[in-house]
């Protein structure tokens, strides 16, 4: 069996072509460069804002989205050819490895700053950290532009409906009112059109509060609000019989019988006012929730279309960001092999 020699000095040569000092300063190269085109790609957008526009910030996105992916791939080629210039061999590796680390720094300080821990770096990287961190931001935006106009709060829902449930209470002689309660017929006291109308209200609120915080549901919610009025109002609204309220006042009283007819014809009077009142709260009850289902609807639809242009949006957003990295990779190898046979023309081979 022949055992062949094995050369440790070309192990050593091999483990030894990486010059990790020279990527380093190709990463700050980087760094630095993306910083400065940054600050001018500020000033660039500034000059585009317009204030005194329909649209002051109309372009300026494209704008500050494509000179962001041109930012990014001369960074990298500056950083690359830095590598290689300093590493003077195997351009092509020290420029592919400046591009892999500074991507890999760019993950970790974004994953950082979506905890809060170094705020304080959010523009070391610049372009490159927009670039990258582009589809996290413009997802995050579509689902919170969503939630902002799907969601208001109750209270400024109820203060646009504005129902209060509320009659005029018109005074109830004394000796009518005992006997209205000796009778016990819930029908006939006298609290009890406004307690019908507050239980209306109380219904609304739970039902608003549902609306707010299951903004889906919302047609099932309004619906089954609706119902439930319409089903309250007819028991509320229905009409007072005559002889049965005749007939529990005379029973739960000292009235003659001419002193119980005009009892009864003036508390029907008092009940017919409090139930015109109450119609026409319910009416305008009903046409305020029926304009708030179009509002909705119309919100709901504006929401959805606002989150469908953010999506689509930041998927091309994604779509820059990857090829801008793909070519920068390709960039940052071509500018380290650039930048190594520049040095390698300085001394004789």
């Amino acid at each position: 069996m022949i055992m062949e020699r094995v050369n440790f000095t070309e192990i050593t040569d091999f483990k030894n072509r990486i010059s990790w000092g020279s990527v380093f300063a190709g990463v700050v190269t980087v760094i630095a460069v993306s910083i400065l085109l940054s600050i001018l790609g500020s000033s660039i957008s500034l000059y585009m804002l317009d204030p005194q526009s329909s649209e002051p910030t109309s372009g300026i996105g494209t704008t500050m989205g494509i000179w962001t992916a041109v930012a990014l791939i001369l960074s990298l080629a500056a950083g690359g050819f830095v590598a290689g210039k300093l590493a003077g061999r195997d351009g092509i590796i020290h420029g592919f490895i400046v591009w892999s680390t500074t991507m890999i720094a760019t993950v970790v300080l974004v994953a950082f700053l979506a905890m809060g821990a170094v705020r304080l770096t959010g523009n070391i990287l610049g372009s490159v950290a927009s670039a990258v961190g582009g589809v996290v931001s413009g997802v995050g935006s579509a689902v919170g532009d969503g939630l902002s106009a799907m969601g208001d709060d109750s209270e400024g829902i109820l203060s646009d409906i504005g129902f209060t449930g509320d009659v005029s209470r018109q005074e109830v002689r004394q000796d009518i009112r005992q006997a209205l309660r000796r009778s016990g017929v819930r029908e006939f006291q006298p609290e009890y059109l406004q307690n019908q109308l507050q239980a209306v209200r109380s219904d609304l609120n739970r039902s608003v509060r549902r609306l707010v915080t299951n903004p889906s549901d919302a047609e099932n919610i309004i619906n089954a609000f609706l119902e439930r009025v319409k089903q309250r109002t007819e028991v509320a609204f229905r009409d007072v019989d005559r002889n049965d309220l005749t007939r529990a006042i005379a029973n739960n009283s000292n009235l003659s019988q001419a002193e119980v007819n005009r009892a009864v014809d003036e508390y029907i009077d008092i009940i017919q006012s409090g139930v015109e009142e109450g119609r026409q709260q319910i009416d305008n009850l009903q046409q305020s929730v029926e304009q708030l289902r179009q509002d909705w609807e119309v919100t709901k639809q504006n929401a959805l279309e606002e989150a469908n242009r953010i999506s689509n949006a930041t998927a091309t957003s994604a779509l820059i960001a990857f090829f801008a990295l793909l070519i920068g990779a390709a960039i940052a190898a071509f500018a380290g092999l650039f930048g190594a046979r520049k040095t390698q023309e300085g001394y004789e081979v």
